[in-house]
């Protein structure tokens, strides 16, 4: 009686111990170290295969990176960085719907509050941990990861609240704070509409490359 009592409690904390991990990480994890959330139905990584070189980018998904170093004003050197820890893959990201002016261009010279951009986005994402959320197009004709950058981790509802997206996305933040002009790539525009109010905003309250002419 005793044996069967204890074989059945065993038996129970077992299942119950399955049940808890399924909830709390459910989805079984692909090559590339992700899975479908069955709850939700968002994807998710986990952590980078050492087996792949390079990682499947997906549009309309958030990703958590690091940013290595930061090339201009709109533009960054990133690793993706997964729950466990483990950095993975170094993309070039090119910031969506934005356009700052030049610094590192090979064939233009240093544009006007170029230096102001470049310093700005350098101070406030270097080394930090972002996420990088896709549009429909991942990549451009220079194979740049094409992202919108949020520097705390977006909800769901997050993504399409105006409040949230002025406060915790970076894009925007460059057009509010005059560092950026507005610069829509179809069919890159989820945030289009919204990207141009800001950047009246900016210009009517002369922030940034908005408050003064520039000088020869």
């Amino acid at each position: 009686m005793f044996k069967r009592g204890f074989i059945f409690t065993l038996a129970a904390i077992l299942i119950f111990s399955f049940a808890c991990v399924s909830f709390a990480h459910p989805g079984k994890l692909d090559a590339n170290g992700g899975h479908y959330d069955k709850e939700t139905g968002e994807y998710h990584y986990h952590k980078g295969p050492n087996a792949l070189q390079s990682l499947e980018i997906r549009r309309n998904t958030v990703y958590k990176a690091k940013v290595e170093r930061v090339v201009d004003g709109d533009t960054a050197i990133i690793s993706f960085v997964f729950d466990d820890g483990s950095k993975y893959t170094k993309e070039r990201v090119r910031f969506l719907g934005v356009d700052t002016p030049e610094t590192v261009h090979p064939n233009k010279p240093v544009q006007y509050y170029g230096k102001e951009a470049s310093n700005f986005t350098k101070s406030e994402l270097t080394d930090k941990i972002v996420w990088l959320q896709t549009d429909v197009e991942v990549k451009d004709r220079y194979s740049r990861m094409l992202a919108y950058v949020w520097t705390k981790e977006p909800t769901k509802k997050d993504l399409d609240d105006e409040a949230a997206i002025r406060e915790y996305m970076f894009n925007a933040k460059l057009l509010l704070d005059g560092y950026a002009q507005l610069m829509t790539v179809q069919p890159n525009s989820r945030y289009a509409n919204l990207f141009v109010h800001f950047q009246r905003e900016a210009r009517q309250e002369n922030k940034g490359l908005w408050g003064k002419e520039p000088t020869e």
